[in-house]
């Protein structure tokens, strides 16, 4: 029985049994952000289901286009590997909205099934979900099945819900036995055990779902009107009716084979193809009815969805060897059996066919990319074996490799996935996320990297030169900023920790345009930043010009880090790696591993052998040359840092020796002076150093010899001399201190006497609340009170820096109030915050209105007093 037959006499029989039958919703539904995708056919019944609408029939049939590939739902990377997982499906159901339930529905579907569609019974089972006695009782009772042929299932299996939120409750499917052959390799069942454990064997055909509840963010509620659901693959009936195992093997797919094969001149036959085959059939259906139904290929949502499986797709073709455009020509075959169903999806056949001309196009552009990208990674990024995750992410995100892709070829090279890293990198990316044009990628990476494929790769000219003529080959809009593409840049991008080059851009008018940044979104091409695009026209000729001021600064603080790196190997030990930098022209922040902070003498260490290194003047040098020969030669690399065959290699002297593309100075000589400003530490393990050179350490070290002079006049000590009059005044303030504070607690203790006389009597408890002078110690003056009252209540307030600060005390022992709790209760009514113990807490809020916070304070002591 082909498949427009089985969708036919699915409709008849519902239809005789006063089912109307509704169209099927667009993939995308309307007023429903809770779903990516329609994923079955109770989507667009939502709301009779919640009771929020009314339907005018209360039993529907309906054919509903599905997919799956995102979200909750997602089979996509089963694709092609199972006989029946597909992103794209057709779901035949029909639904009762309160008025018809489950004996109904399970006899409905018994004969459809047994009478209509004439399946043996002999080869069909049944699950229930194993509360749901009531349906166990109807397939026994009513249908007349035996009880060995019911299986009792949990939630995993035999409770449906659509979503996060939304309709739900418990199911019985309908199982159909493929026969003996098919039994699962390996699978024992035991003799009293679940026979349906063997997947492969036994498979759901129909899915009757009981919905009686409504799940919500807060829990699970009762529907108004107990309601039916029910679905069928068409897929997998199909693959029933004409006595196939392999959906892929029934006329629903046919046709798109065929038409395959003639393409590619492969056979689907062929093992060495299959799967190839089945992925292309599955994802042109998708696709095509995808972008028939308005979505777009993108970069995030649901366009980013789509593009994910038409990249999938159009991989597979390459390994068919199919010719460019196939993706486009198959959409009329898919067309040809889904158009009769849905011709509002057939109206739209040339947009499918455009669009799929664009994204395989544009893939096949990329993938060269991707593969170049993947040749790297599998000599940088694997350990042990194992690709890490986050590259295999990257050519998944980026590129558009689907992870079966990444994983065959790297089991060509002899490497596995780390799958938990690819998931982990997977879940911290945000689909709609953009970032802002000060990060790295202004945005999406893709975009940049179809400006390189369509720009080429940028010359940089910026070692030798800092002014040059170039062509504007592009300008990118950057949220409220521009970026400029030129065939050649003297500006150098930021990376390995150097900030980009600043500098201008003459236009034809001979108007300058500042170059706020130069950034490196991605390997091989450059960004020039500007507020503006005035004067500027792509394919023209302009002339570009670093700030040399900017540019020489950071050239005296990149190299000082090449010395200073030097200089923590041999004072500290062979354990300090660099692990992170930043060298910008005010400062140079070089982070680096060692287990302990620095102590002055060897940051003094340090500094004089920086020092030291600037003053004999040692030549730098850059030379390009193999990373084998880097590494024979010495030269260190940085953590996590990715390097291609050829590497540039500075050198300073026998000092230094590093792995740099940066800009540096040609002669240590030329930094003039290096002086460490902070040490300390980054995380465990980990210090950070920051510094200046230049005219920027001499002017620090000025402005402290100013700083000192000073003090010389205001101590009266001479420069030799400072530290010890320092330190003789410091001992004789804290001697001061010592005494100022005894004669404190003596004035407030005989203060105290007059200042906590007739408290009031709260049952036996002597209580006050008092306002007390800025700046009061409102703990000392608490130990007062309580020395006179033992078993006394006292609330303290007062004003300090324009904020009420509040202290509520009682006796430890007996403790007749929860100080901490009545506080808390009553800062926070002023947004404030306390915290303490049962016997004393204390506060502060922003209110100046003291007499407010006394009462309020006063009323809860009372109350919890009374009660």
């Amino acid at each position: 029985m082909k498949a427009q037959l089985i969708r036919e006499k699915f409709t008849n029989f519902f239809n005789s049994k006063n089912h109307t039958k509704i169209p099927s919703s667009p993939l995308v539904l309307t007023n429903d952000e809770t779903l990516l995708f329609a994923n079955a056919g109770m989507n667009q019944f939502k709301d009779y289901f919640t009771g929020n609408a009314t339907p005018k029939n209360k039993k529907v049939t309906s054919i509903q286009k599905c997919v799956r590939a995102g979200g909750k739902h997602n089979d996509l990377e089963n694709v092609g590997f199972t006989a029946r997982h597909h992103t794209f499906f057709e779901m035949l159901g029909n639904f009762s909205f309160g008025d018809y339930f489950k004996k109904e529905a399970i006899i409905f579907a018994w004969d459809f099934i047994t009478k209509e569609l004439k399946i043996d019974p002999s080869k069909l089972y049944v699950t229930v979900h194993y509360s749901d006695d009531e349906a166990r009782d109807i397939w026994i009772k009513d249908v007349g099945l035996s009880a060995d042929r019911i299986f009792k299932k949990g939630d995993k299996d035999n409770f449906w819900e659509m979503g996060e939120v939304g309709p739900c409750g418990p199911c019985s499917e309908i199982f159909y036995d493929h026969g003996e052959e098919h039994t699962t390799p390996g699978l024992v069942i035991k003799e009293d055990g679940d026979i349906l454990d063997d997947e492969l064997r036994y498979v759901e055909i129909w899915n009757l779902v009981f919905m009686q509840y409504e799940k919500t963010k807060d829990g699970k509620a009762a529907l108004p009107n107990p309601s039916i659901d029910t679905g069928m693959g068409l897929e997998r009936i199909a693959a029933v009716m004409q006595g196939k195992y392999w959906n892929y093997d029934t006329d629903i797919f046919e046709p798109i084979l065929n038409k395959l094969s003639k393409l590619s001149g492969k056979k689907y036959t062929d093992p060495k193809y299959q799967s190839s085959f089945r992925i292309i059939a599955d994802h042109i259906r998708s696709s095509t009815m995808l972008i028939t139904d308005g979505v777009i290929p993108s970069n995030e949502g649901r366009g980013y969805v789509l593009r994910r499986i038409i990249r999938r797709a159009v991989r597979h073709l390459k390994n068919l060897e199919a010719p460019k455009n196939s993706m486009a020509q198959l959409v009329p075959t898919v067309l040809e059996t889904l158009g009769e169903e849905y011709p509002q999806n057939l109206a739209n056949k040339e947009l499918a066919i455009k669009f799929l001309e664009l994204e395989e196009s544009k893939f096949l552009e990329t993938l060269d990319t991707g593969l170049k990208y993947l040749a790297t990674a599998l000599k940088n990024d694997v350990e042990n074996k194992v690709l890490k995750g986050e590259a295999a992410f990257k050519l998944y995100d980026t590129y558009g490799f689907p992870l079966d892709l990444t994983e065959i070829i790297a089991g060509e090279h002899g490497v596995t996935i780390d799958h938990e890293g690819f998931n982990q990198s997977m879940q911290l990316r945000k689909e709609d996320s953009r970032k802002s044009w000060k990060g790295k990628t202004f945005g999406e990476e893709k975009i940049f990297h179809q400006v390189l494929e369509e720009c080429g790769a940028t010359t940089f000219t910026g070692y030798k030169e800092v002014s040059a003529q170039s062509k504007l080959l592009k300008i990118l809009e950057l949220e409220n900023k521009f970026g400029l593409i030129f065939s050649s840049t003297p500006f150098y991008g930021e990376s390995g920790g150097q900030v980009g080059d600043q500098g201008i851009v003459i236009n034809a008018n001979g108007d300058n345009i500042d170059i706020l940044d130069t950034q490196k979104p991605i390997p091989d091409l450059h960004v020039h930043i500007t507020n503006t695009k005035d004067g500027l026209k792509e394919g023209s000729q302009y002339s570009l010009q670093v700030n040399t001021n900017l540019r020489d600064q950071t050239a005296k603080n990149h190299s000082a880090t090449h010395l200073l790196q030097s200089a923590l190997i041999k004072i500290l030990g062979n354990h300090v790696k660099q692990a992170g930098s930043l060298v910008t022209p005010d400062k140079l922040r070089f982070d680096f591993t060692h287990p302990q902070g620095l102590n002055k003498n060897e940051i003094q260490k340090i500094e004089e052998l920086v020092n030291a290194k600037i003053q004999e003047g040692l030549n730098v040098s850059g030379e390009v040359m193999s990373m084998n020969q880097a590494l024979d030669k010495g030269a260190m690399a940085l953590f996590g840092e990715k390097y291609g065959d050829d590497v540039r290699v500075m050198s300073m002297g026998d000092f230094s020796t590093e792995l740099c593309g940066g800009i540096h100075v040609s002669n240590t000589f030329d930094i003039g002076l290096f002086n460490i400003t902070s040490e300390g530490s980054l995380s465990t393990g980990v210090r950070r150093i920051e510094a200046v050179t230049g005219h920027s350490a001499i002017k620090r070290l000025v402005n402290r010899s100013n700083i000192l002079g000073k003090i010389e006049i205001e101590v009266s000590a001479k420069e030799d001399d400072i530290f010890e009059k320092l330190n003789a005044l410091n001992k004789d303030l804290k001697r001061q201190k010592k005494i100022i504070n005894s004669l404190n607690e003596q004035i407030n203790s005989l203060q105290s006497k007059d200042l906590f006389n007739n408290p009031a009597d709260l049952k036996g408890h002597p209580f006050l609340s008092l306002e007390v002078s800025e700046g009061s110690n409102l703990r000392q003056l608490s130990d007062n009170f309580m020395d006179l009252y033992p078993e006394g209540i006292i609330l303290l307030t007062c004003i300090n820096k324009g904020k009420l600060s509040a202290l509520l005390r009682c006796s430890k022992k007996k403790n007749p109030i929860q100080s901490q709790e009545i506080l808390r209760n009553v800062l926070q009514e002023f947004n404030g915050r306390g915290g303490g113990k049962p016997d004393m807490a204390q506060g502060s809020c922003d209110l100046t209105d003291i007499s407010i916070f006394q009462e309020k304070v006063s009323t809860y002591i009372q109350e919890e007093i009374q009660a």
